[in-house]
């Protein structure tokens, strides 16, 4: 099986000691692609050393809305240019987060509209962070008409997620979907279309419940891959397949032969 993580933050520096490795594990599994998503300005240049030092990594560049106070409206103009003038498969991880804690809403409805602006004149998919905010982001995205993209780590109800997928929009899942408390992310996973599904780990965050309090990693991308198989009937190998291939096509991967090193 040939696998692709959508979304793991390789770049931070919790995996420095040992960023060699973890890839290594990765690929012995059949992790053949990571899409490395942008969170501040301060973190573009590691995403984009790392894609130039390894193969099979891509970038995207974005200004996450978990990092607003990092954040300062000259960076929109440099995520321009440096999106613009490196190779990157997306925009983002841009979006919106509503838990109490986190910044003001309309601070981050700047940040998360003006993205979606350099998206589409650059013509990238977007990778959006949504928490307990998915029926804004659906407002927000109808303004956008033409967009296409994911939904990291969706946690929205059956009725969002066919919304999001007429829009052109991809479903992303990781650990918290075997979950066997997540009930209802649970049943409208096994409701959803295999043709709007991705895989993730969003690594070293959300291990699941099979790696409680540790770092997560690509290489544990298979843990959720088994668990949507069971979660569905369905068989292991046709949902890597299909996921992969639907990655393939919205971030416009090349993949390297299968049986290849």
């Amino acid at each position: 099986m040939q696998l692709v993580d959508a979304h793991c933050h390789l770049d931070f520096d919790v995996f420095d000691e040992d960023r060699n490795e973890v890839l290594q594990r990765a690929r012995a599994v059949g992790i053949v692609h990571i899409v490395i998503p942008g969170t501040t300005r301060a973190r573009w240049h590691h995403i984009t050393t790392l894609c130039e030092q390894h193969d099979g990594l891509s970038a995207c560049y974005g200004l996450h809305p978990y990092f607003v106070t990092q954040h300062d409206t000259p960076h929109l103009d440099a995520l321009r240019k440096h999106a613009g003038g490196h190779d990157c498969v997306a925009i983002g991880e841009c979006g919106l987060d509503f838990r109490p804690s986190q910044a003001p809403r309309d601070v981050q409805q700047q940040y998360f509209e003006a993205q979606l602006d350099i998206a589409r004149e650059l013509d990238k998919p977007v990778v959006i962070h949504a928490v307990k905010a998915t029926g804004q982001v659906i407002q927000t995205l109808q303004r956008f008409a033409g967009l296409r993209g994911m939904i990291h780590s969706y946690s929205g109800s059956y009725e969002q997620a066919m919304e999001l997928i007429d829009m052109g929009f991809l479903l992303s899942f990781g650990a918290a979907a075997i979950n066997p408390r997540a009930t209802r992310l649970r049943d409208t996973i096994r409701r959803l279309p295999l043709s709007a599904l991705l895989l993730e780990t969003d690594a070293p965050d959300q291990p699941g419940p099979l790696h409680r309090g540790q770092r997560n990693q690509p290489a544990w991308l298979l843990d959720t891959l088994s668990g949507l198989a069971a979660l569905r009937g369905e068989h292991s190998a046709d949902i890597a397949a299909r996921t992969t291939a639907n990655a393939v096509q919205l971030f416009d991967l090349t993949l390297p032969a299968s049986g290849s090193d």
